[in-house]
């Protein structure tokens, strides 16, 4: 599969600032639909590989995943998943859906960028809507229980729709009509993520953060389980210079969590932002003589802290 200059330009970019080499490869294989599991990256040897599995559109589907590469190697938020419950099954599922909530912040940059360089063509507009169709079933009034997924898919499409420039109203229209409450509740969201604001690590964080609790509250109309990703999932703290000098106790609130550490098989402990109560980092704490621990761990500046136990964190 040949990819376009513009690709293959991204491409050389990523490898000018990834700390080894980054390749890409693709298949003819054509559906006529779009998902965003069509693209993987993983280790071939030493090296880190992009692959498109459709050739419907592989430009767009590469360059969404070079760009995400991209915004993570500049110190865009990332995610961790630091914790385990007991079933493990559970555990997985809310990885996913917390890797599928955290992805439309980063992908209103994403998007808007594809966009700018004529790459959310009419095609890929109708490979999307396809790939969504694919995905879900439409709703019916007396059966709710894939309203999370629907939901998690339909936000998605929101800001893939915002960054299109064709006309999308009939679009909306048709959503609107085949997922009614998903569809809205997917609007909710978007608009209080503020996709347009979307310009930096902060305001990826600041819209992940909603997203996560908007999230939440939904499943609790509907009736459905709350995935709890404020607290389960870790997102990269974006600090002050301010903030980073700050003893961790005026920036941070330590949770004894229900989870254990996934690493350790212990105790775990969260640190959330007073701000948003969001997991920014995980700790385990010794055995022995944990009231000293904790003492000395308030009183220790939030950089020290962070730097000490490994854990990625972003500038304002």
């Amino acid at each position: 599969m040949k990819f376009t200059n513009d690709t293959l330009a991204l491409l050389d970019q990523v490898n000018s600032v990834y700390p080894g080499s980054v390749i890409l490869r693709g298949t003819d294989t054509v559906t006529g639909v779009i998902t965003h599991d069509q693209v993987s990256t993983d280790m071939l040897g030493t090296r880190l590989m992009v692959e498109v599995t459709d050739g419907t559109e592989p430009d767009f589907l590469a360059t969404a995943e070079l760009l995400t590469m991209l915004l993570t190697l500049n110190g865009y938020p990332q995610i961790y998943f630091q914790l385990k419950g007991e079933d493990i099954n559970l555990t997985d599922q809310l990885m996913v859906m917390a890797t599928h909530l955290y992805q439309p912040a980063l992908r209103a940059i994403i998007y808007r960028e594809q966009a700018a360089h004529g790459m959310l063509t009419e095609a890929v507009v109708q490979g999307m809507i396809s790939g969504v169709q694919q995905t879900l079933t439409p709703e019916t009034a007396d059966n709710n229980s894939e309203n999370a997924l629907r939901l998690l898919t339909l936000l998605d499409l929101q800001v893939f729709l915002h960054s299109a420039s064709q006309e999308t109203n009939a679009i909306r229209e048709k959503m609107g009509q085949q997922y009614p409450q998903a569809w809205t509740a997917a609007q909710k969201v978007f608009d209080a993520m503020k996709a347009d604001d979307i310009k930096n690590p902060f305001s990826v964080h600041r819209a992940v953060v909603t997203a996560f609790k908007l999230f939440d509250e939904q499943m609790i109309v509907w009736g459905l389980p709350e995935i709890h990703a404020d607290e389960f999932t870790t997102l990269t703290p974006v600090l002050s210079e301010r903030q980073l000098r700050l003893p961790l106790a005026q920036v941070f609130d330590i949770k004894h969590l229900t989870m254990q550490d996934r690493h350790t098989d212990k105790e775990a402990y969260a640190g959330l932002l007073k701000t948003s109560g969001q997991n920014s980092f995980v700790l385990s704490v010794p055995d022995d003589d944990s009231a000293e621990f904790f003492k000395e761990l308030y009183q220790t500046p939030v950089k020290e802290v962070l730097v000490k136990i490994g854990q990625p964190f972003a500038i304002r």
